[in-house]
């Protein structure tokens, strides 16, 4: 009948052996290891670029004043 076609039917949960299993744990482990260390030298670069625009910032700041104290002393 049309109802025996939609029945599903179970699988058996078959567990994975235990090499298996340390095995995924230690590829998770290494890939753990491995985006740990691309995030901090990402979060690193950014923190260099933050200090790199401060000092150019500082050094455009600089470089007004100059400028204005030029023109101030040219009139």
């Amino acid at each position: 009948s049309q109802d025996d076609a939609a029945v599903e039917t179970a699988e058996e949960a078959v567990e994975l052996p235990e090499a298996d299993i340390n095995e995924l744990c230690r590829d998770m482990s290494k890939m753990a290891c491995y985006l740990t260390g691309e995030l901090t030298a990402t979060s690193e670069d950014y923190k260099l670029l933050e200090n790199m625009n401060k000092l150019t910032c500082l050094k455009y700041m600089e470089m007004k004043d100059i400028a204005g104290n030029i023109s101030r002393n040219l009139k």
